[in-house]
């Protein structure tokens, strides 16, 4: 199961920065713009383009063909532009396939992210995007470890 990120531009650009490239490290497969009026989603991901390597950089809007063709410039062919239909999203593949993507609410727990990547996969779904979320980080690096504090306990004897 791929997992996405729908990244946006808060008060500090250099938090924005970090944030892409700890989920980079982390093994998301695709940082998102979305969802905020407020920002200028292609500029947003060619800022963003500047301080990653690998994942892809998704935008539903399409950009005029001039911030196109420098998206791909500068994202070095990993600019996507995604169809949406409610929670759902298509994008082409590099090879030319099509990846159906959901929406999906952050998880309350471990178990209900096990869970909800089961279900999607099941259905089809090549890929999650949820919101960035500080406890992200977390569930990426360590998705089926399960909330062992064992570590508590030896504490306290």
């Amino acid at each position: 199961m791929k997992i996405g990120v729908a990244l946006r531009l808060g008060d500090d650009a250099g938090e924005l920065f970090a944030d892409a490239r700890a989920l980079e490290s982390a093994g998301v497969d695709a940082l998102w713009a979305l969802d905020n009026a407020d920002d200028d989603h292609p500029l947003l991901l060619a800022a963003v383009a500047a301080v990653t390597w690998r994942v892809r950089l998704v935008c539903v809007e399409a950009p005029e063909e001039v911030s196109l063709r420098t998206l791909e410039r500068l994202s070095r062919g990993r600019f996507v532009i995604a169809d949406e239909r409610g929670d759902a999203f298509t994008l082409a593949t590099a090879e030319g396939e099509r990846e159906r993507w959901m929406r999906a609410d952050f998880p309350k727990d471990r178990a209900a992210w096990k869970a909800v990547r089961a279900e999607r996969e099941a259905e089809g779904v090549a890929g999650l995007v949820l919101q960035n979320d500080p406890r992200l980080l977390d569930l990426l690096r360590n998705p089926d470890t399960e909330d062992d504090r064992s570590d508590i306990k030896l504490a306290f004897g």
